[in-house]
């Protein structure tokens, strides 16, 4: 059972690294590597690998969560609690964002298929969608820690 749990731990702190790293450093990097002729090269050569890893391990964190929570009923402390259900379902949300949202129009955005209004449409919706996943961090970060710390709820 620790397996499961080291698994998702490891694969959700590369999932919320990779969040943050999109919405700290990439969004107020962008402006400036454009001006600087660099944001080709990123867009065709970092940006798809940290893609990839960014959406399975989205994948990952909730199949890795699920199978836990799964396997920890009635074993583990702190399974099942309200604090662990919140987070496990805005961890499936953002998950949800990440497929659903974000992939699809990052996915257009670089292979180029949007001009004018639509690639700003696409651009916005990644964005949103991006940074509703950040502010959804917190909360779920705190329901999964609660959960096993004495809770937050009562």
């Amino acid at each position: 059972m620790w397996v499961i749990e080291f698994f998702h731990v490891i694969i959700g702190i590369l999932w919320i690294g990779l969040l943050y790293f999109f919405n700290l450093v990439q969004v107020q990097s962008m402006p400036k590597m454009v001006e600087e002729g660099a944001a080709k090269q990123y867009t065709q050569i970092i940006l798809p690998r940290a893609l990839f890893l960014f959406r399975h391990a989205a994948l990952w964190t909730v199949i890795t969560g699920i199978a836990y929570y799964m396997a920890g009923r009635g074993t583990v402390q702190g399974i099942p609690s309200g604090e662990i259900m919140i987070g496990m379902l805005l961890g499936i949300i953002m998950a949800g964002n990440v497929w659903f949202i974000i992939w699809p129009n990052q996915k257009k955005i670089i292979a180029g298929e949007l001009e004018g209004d639509a690639l700003a449409k696409a651009k916005r919706m990644a964005f949103l969608a991006s940074r509703t996943n950040a502010w959804l961090s917190i909360p779920m970060l705190i329901g999964m820690i609660a959960a096993n710390h004495g809770g937050i709820m009562f």
